[in-house]
C-alpha cells in the first residue's frame, strides 16, 4: 500500500518540535533542503483591515520562527495611512503600525497586501506606484482577500490569474477585465504575485510561504500548532459542496448528509437513501433538493468528487485506489464524474496540485 506523502500531525514531527529538533529534519527533507535564511516580511495594511486577515498569517509566520528555532522571518506592519493606529473594520479590534509607508527602505523579501471590505476600492495612487515599483525587486507580493482589487487597481494583475473571496469574484472580473479570475482556487500564484481567497485562505497562502520558505515539515509542525484540521492547497475549492449544503434545517436530511460522507465506498442509490429518511423515492427527492439545492443523486457524485480530490492532493494512491474507496466503482466512472463537475480529469487535477 503507498504511503500518504504528509499525514498531518505525525508523531514524529511532534517528536521533533519537543525535542528542538525541527532544523536538523527540516534541512534534512528532500534533495536539495532549504536553507533558513532571514527574511524581510512587510505588511501593507490599508484600514479599515479584516482582522483574521492580518492576524491569520502573522501568526503563521511567527510560529514558524518559534518552530524552527530562529527568526525565520522579520515581520514588519506598515500602512499607508497618516494614522499608525490600524483599525479592525468589525469595531472591536484595533491595530498599531510600526511605521508608514512612504518610511520604508531597504531590502524587502515579500510583502502581503491586507486590506477591508470597504478599502477595497480605495483608490492611492502613491500606494499604486509603490507596489509597481516594489513588485519587480522582491521575490513575493501576496494580496489577502480583497487585497486582489488593490493588485489589480496598481495594474500588477494585468493578464495575470488571480482569485479573491468567492463574493467578490464576479466583481473584480467586472472592474478588472485584463485579470483572469479564478473562482475557486483558495490561493493562486502567478509569477511572484499571489492572491488569496477570504479571511482563513490568508492562513493557506502564508503557511505555503512557510512551506516554500522552510520546507514542508515545519510547515506542517505550524499547521498542527494552530490546530488546522487540514493544510489546504491553493487548488482546492473556496466551498466545500459539504459547508455549503448544510443550511438545511431539516434534522433527517443533515443527519443523511453526515451519513453519506461517511459511506461514499457503498452504493448509495435514491432508494436507499429515501429508506434512511423513511420517505418515498418520489417524496425525497423533492425534499432533499429543496433542502439542500441539488437532486441527491448530484450531490453524491459532488461529494464523491470532492472526497476524491482530497486523496489525490494528501496521499500516493492510485487513481483506480481512489476510484473504489469514493464509491465510483471505477476509474473511468471517476473521470467522467471529474470533467463534468471540475473540467479535468483526475490526472490532470493531481499534477495540477503538484506543480
Amino acid at each position: 500500500m503507498p504511503k500518504a506523502r504528509r499525514p498531518a500531525c505525525r508523531l514524529s514531527q511532534l517528536r521533533c518540535i519537543v525535542s528542538g529538533e525541527m532544523v536538523n529534519k527540516t534541512r534534512k527533507e528532500g534533495a536539495q533542503g532549504h536553507r533558513l535564511l532571514k527574511r524581510r516580511i512587510v505588511v501593507v495594511v490599508v484600514p479599515p483591515v479584516e482582522e483574521l486577515d492580518l492576524v491569520g498569517p502573522a501568526q503563521v509566520l511567527s510560529a514558524a520562527n518559534r518552530l524552527a528555532g530562529k527568526k525565520v522571518y522579520s515581520i514588519e506592519i506598515v500602512t499607508n495611512a497618516k494614522e499608525l493606529t490600524v483599525e479592525g473594520e468589525g469595531g472591536i479590534l484595533s491595530f498599531l503600525a510600526q511605521s508608514r509607508l512612504q518610511d520604508v527602505t531597504g531590502k524587502i523579501d515579500s510583502v502581503l497586501l491586507v486590506c477591508g471590505v470597504g478599502t477595497r476600492l480605495v483608490r492611492d495612487p502613491a500606494l499604486s506606484a509603490w507596489m509597481r515599483n516594489i513588485a519587480p525587486a522582491i521575490r513575493r507580493l501576496g494580496g489577502v482577500c480583497v487585497g486582489s482589487f488593490l493588485l489589480a487597481e496598481a495594474g500588477l494583475l494585468n493578464g495575470k490569474r488571480a482569485t479573491t473571496h468567492w463574493k467578490f469574484v464576479r466583481e473584480l472580473a467586472k472592474r478588472y477585465p485584463k485579470v483572469r479570475v479564478e473562482t475557486d482556487p483558495i490561493w493562486v500564484k502567478d509569477g511572484n504575485i499571489y492572491t488569496s481567497a477570504g479571511i482563513s485562505a490568508g492562513i493557506d497562502l502564508a503557511l505555503a510561504w512557510v512551506e516554500e520558505d522552510c520546507g514542508g515539515v515545519i510547515a506542517q509542525a505550524v499547521a498542527c500548532e494552530l490546530v488546522l484540521f487540514l493544510r489546504r492547497h491553493g487548488g482546492q475549492q473556496q466551498l466545500s459542496v459539504s459547508l455549503a449544503s448544510q443550511a438545511s434545517e431539516m434534522k433527517s436530511i443533515q443527519e443523511l448528509q453526515i451519513w453519506i460522507a461517511d459511506n461514499l465506498s457503498r452504493e448509495l442509490s435514491v432508494q436507499l437513501l429515501a429508506e434512511r429518511v423513511a420517505m418515498s423515492v418520489r417524496n425525497f427527492e423533492r425534499v432533499f433538493t429543496r433542502e439542500v439545492g441539488s437532486a441527491p443523486s448530484r450531490y453524491v457524485s459532488q461529494l464523491r468528487v470532492e472526497a476524491a480530490r482530497r486523496l489525490l492532493t494528501q496521499t500516493e494512491k492510485s487513481i483506480d485506489q481512489i476510484a473504489v474507496s469514493c464509491g465510483f466503482g471505477s476509474a473511468d466512472l471517476m473521470r467522467r464524474a471529474f470533467i463534468r463537475t471540475i473540467g479535468i480529469t483526475p490526472a490532470r487535477y493531481r499534477k495540477s496540485i503538484s506543480m
